[in-house]
């Protein structure tokens, strides 16, 4: 029994399911930590300690999602492409705001990172955070990083900031979609850039644009690390 429900198809199936259902339930209460990416997680951990499922098998056996996270980058040109004229008469803006984005992000850890005591191999996880997955692991591993802590940091940088930076717009009352888009996009990247999307169209697809551009500019600042 317990080969089954830690097999690769009953995997896939209770991942997509507890997504389905997370994203369910923050769409009928839109309370902030019940974010779909956050909550599936945390189902979902749950679950393999209380079946007690061998987490290596598990991950190997679902090792195939991964080739989801491709797709999932490219589908993000929809809203580019529906908003290409605003992305061509903000093209500037946005590539500075990537860029100052990438850079401060990147920096922080750099900075931070030996203050609090962290050993090197966790600082090269956490640098490429504000990147989207697929380039944030292969920066990691790159660089001598930890492939396993970079997915967590990078899920949590999302989720935490597409839960903060819409209060703060809140709070200040920022209207401009460019301030929106960048903000969610080049920190929170695909998760803030689904989250700028809900705010405003022209705000998800300058963030789409700006998630692009800080993984191409992380991933060439840490040719000189």
């Amino acid at each position: 029994m317990n080969e089954i429900f830690s097999s690769q198809a009953f995997g896939i199936m209770l991942t997509f399911f507890l997504y389905l259902f997370s994203t369910f339930l923050y769409q009928k209460t839109k309370f902030p930590l019940f974010n779909p990416l956050l909550m599936s997680s945390i189902l979902l951990i749950l679950y393999i300690e209380i079946a007690k499922i061998d987490l290596h098998t598990f991950l190997t056996d679902l090792s195939g999602i991964q080739l989801f996270l491709g797709p999932l980058i490219v589908s993000l040109a929809i809203p580019v492409v529906k908003k290409i004229d605003i992305i061509k008469k903000n093209f500037l803006v946005i590539a500075v705001g990537s860029f100052v984005g990438a850079v401060t992000s990147i920096g922080a850890v750099l900075i931070l990172g030996p203050l609090f005591g962290l050993d090197t191999e966790i600082i090269m996880s956490i640098v490429p955070k504000a990147s989207t997955t697929p380039i944030a692991i292969e920066v990691s591993e790159s660089l001598g990083g930890i492939k396993a802590i970079t997915v967590a940091v990078v899920v949590l940088t999302a989720v935490i900031g597409s839960v903060i930076i819409p209060i703060l717009i809140k709070l200040f009352k920022v209207k401009d979609s460019r301030v929106i888009g960048l903000g969610l996009g080049s920190t929170c990247h695909a998760v803030g850039t689904a989250r700028a999307l809900e705010i405003d169209p022209e705000a998800g697809a300058i963030s789409s644009v700006a998630l692009v551009f800080t993984g191409v500019i992380t991933a060439i600042y840490i040719l000189f690390l």
